[in-house]
């Protein structure tokens, strides 16, 4: 072969795999705007359900705004909202979206149609062959509308399983990105039904609890306006738990971990500080919630008496929460009460473990236990040498979110002495505090003596 000709046929390798690099970058172009695409659709779809979720309160409608984006998502003819009864060995349509209309409420059926129960209850979606079902009227009517195959895509809260989302059609060829998407939002929608059925339940306990106490005689007025204070106490914090934090709460972390897995590589530095930042925020707002209902839980709880040797609790308190070496602790014998156990505990680890956070930044931090009897009283004190606080603001200390100093300075949710006072007063005791800023600390409870 001639020079020329060998010039040639290099010239011609060359554009061959100028072309097809051409080619390569194209075609991934077009693959990242595919990407980019989807995600817009899948944000969008998610944005129409949260919107379903928070904007309604009955189940039902819930349930029914939700249903439509993810029929349309996974393509199918008919999709449906069962609720499992698993005493009955039941499931029923909450709601259900057909060609033409949506229904609500009524349907009943084995929970054997819904497939494998235990897969469901791992989390497991399971595909249905309408056909090879045994024969009874649910069967006939699947195939006479049309559905040849089903998926069922389970609904946890926690650990149970309360019920399913179903799709069906002539095929099961389901399309694996769409069912995952279903899986993602199945979780917040059976967490928003059950939510609403609670919300619902309390409602029909206020009004009957309200038409009961309605008819007592004057006797017992004092102990009727204190059942319609917690009574509305309880509905008003439901709703604000189900509706106006929880829904909001899971969209903000949900859509910012979104975007950080899928974005994260085209954000600076900056950014992905940002999207930290939001997402450490809604964490923080999940820790208040939860210190919420546990502080709504303390009203209903309980109490059992017994025994209690209030050094060794107040010593177990400090060892589990097992504090930094260089902070000192004096616990001398405390005189012993009759209460909670358990609840006492709490108390005694919230007053410890602020006594541990304000005293950190001191130089030799020290906490001072004591306690005495006073009358028929018993009286404790937590005491500590850290940042202290002006006592012109200590009606505030003891309520809910009230916190002297600020999350960036002393980290916390403003809760715990809240459970302290709670605690402390189903006791029948009380509680207060005395400081100075930058000279500690001293907080206190009394108990008196419970009935044996």
């Amino acid at each position: 072969m001639t020079p020329i000709e060998l010039a040639a046929l290099a010239l011609v390798i060359a554009g061959a795999a100028a072309t097809a690099w051409l080619v390569a970058r194209l075609g991934t172009a077009r693959a990242a705007e595919e990407r980019a695409r989807r995600y817009a659709e899948r944000l969008a779809l998610l944005q129409q359900v949260e919107r379903g979720l928070v904007e309604h309160h009955r189940p039902e409608d819930i349930a029914a705004a939700a249903l439509r984006p993810l029929r349309d998502l996974v393509g199918v003819p008919r999709a449906v909202v069962n609720l499992f009864d698993h005493e009955k060995g039941e499931a029923q349509w909450l709601a259900a979206i057909g060609r033409r209309r949506t229904r609500t409420g009524g349907v009943r059926y084995p929970l054997s149609l819904m497939g494998d129960l235990e897969a469901l209850r791992r989390g497991e979606p399971q595909v249905v062959d309408s056909e090879r079902l045994p024969p009874s009227e649910h069967r006939d009517a699947l195939l006479a509308s049309g559905v040849r195959a089903y998926m069922v895509v389970p609904m946890r809260v926690g650990d149970e399983l309360i019920g399913a989302l179903s799709f069906g059609g002539e095929s099961a060829d389901f399309p694996a990105e769409p069912v995952e998407i279903v899986r993602e939002v199945a979780g917040q929608i059976g967490l928003a039904i059950h939510q609403a059925r609670l919300h619902e339940l309390v409602r029909t306990q206020a009004a009957e609890l309200e038409a009961r106490v309605g008819e007592r005689t004057a006797e017992l007025a004092a102990r009727t306006a204190e059942l319609e204070r917690a009574n509305a106490e309880l509905e008003a914090f439901s709703y604000t738990v189900s509706h106006d934090l929880r829904a909001p709460l899971r969209a903000v972390d949900g859509f910012a971990r979104i975007f950080e897995e899928d974005y994260s590589r085209y954000v600076d530095e900056e950014g992905r500080r940002l999207l930290g930042v939001i997402r450490e925020s809604s964490r923080r707002m999940g820790t208040m919630i939860d210190s919420l209902l546990a502080l709504s839980k303390l009203g209903r709880q309980p109490l059992h008496f017994a025994d209690v040797d209030m050094t060794q609790l107040a010593a177990e308190a400090w060892v589990e929460l097992a504090p930094d070496a260089r902070v000192s602790c004096s616990l001398p014998a405390l005189p012993s009460i009759r209460g909670d156990r358990a609840l006492l505990k709490q108390v005694w680890t919230n007053l410890l473990g602020n006594a541990i956070k304000y005293s950190a930044k001191a130089g030799n931090p020290s906490v001072e236990v004591s306690g005495r009897r006073e009358g028929s009283e018993c009286v404790y004190c937590v005491a500590d040498n850290g940042a202290g606080f002006d006592m012109r603001y200590a009606a505030k200390l003891f309520g809910v979110f009230q916190r002297l100093h600020g999350a960036d300075e002393f980290p916390g949710t403003g809760v715990g002495l809240a459970i302290v006072q709670r605690i402390v007063s189903r006791h029948g005791g009380r509680t207060w505090a005395e400081s100075e800023p930058e000279r500690g600390a001293r907080f206190y409870f009394s108990l008196p003596p419970a009935p044996r």
